[in-house]
C-alpha cells in the first residue's frame, strides 16, 4: 500500500557536508525527500558558502526559497539576485551559474525527483 502523505520531522533534518557531487563540495545539504524517485518531487535544504558553480543543461525544474543570505543566478540571457524571502524558478534544460558572495541557505524543490536515474 503506497502512502499519500509523508512526514519528515524537524528532528530528522540535519545539514551534512556534500562529498559526492564535486561541484557542491564545501556546501551542506539536507535531503528531505531524495532523488530516488519514491516521491515525484525532491526537496531539501542547501547551505552554500562563497562560490561560483555552473550547472550545464540541467535536467530538472528547480524552485528555490531563500531562507538566509543572497544568491545570484545567471543564464546566458538573464541575471537575477535573490535574497531572504525571495522565490526563484529555474527551468530545466537551462545552463545556470550560481554565485554566492558570502553565504546562502535555501529550500529547493526539484521535479522530477528521479532525475539521477534519467541522466
Amino acid at each position: 500500500m503506497s502512502t499519500c502523505i509523508k512526514k519528515v520531522a524537524e528532528a530528522n533534518i540535519a545539514l551534512k557536508p556534500v562529498t559526492d557531487v564535486p561541484r557542491w563540495v564545501g556546501s551542506n545539504l539536507a535531503e528531505i525527500f531524495d532523488t530516488t524517485g519514491e516521491t515525484r518531487m525532491a526537496c531539501g535544504i542547501h547551505e552554500i558558502f562563497k562560490s561560483e558553480t555552473v550547472e550545464a543543461n540541467r535536467v530538472v525544474d528547480d524552485l528555490l526559497y531563500i531562507l538566509e543570505g543572497e544568491i545570484e543566478i545567471r543564464t546566458d540571457k538573464q541575471t537575477e539576485v535573490f535574497k531572504a524571502g525571495d522565490f526563484a524558478y529555474v527551468k530545466a534544460q537551462t545552463t545556470v551559474t550560481y554565485v554566492v558572495r558570502k553565504h546562502v541557505k535555501l529550500i529547493y524543490v526539484v521535479y522530477p525527483a528521479a532525475w539521477k536515474s534519467e541522466s
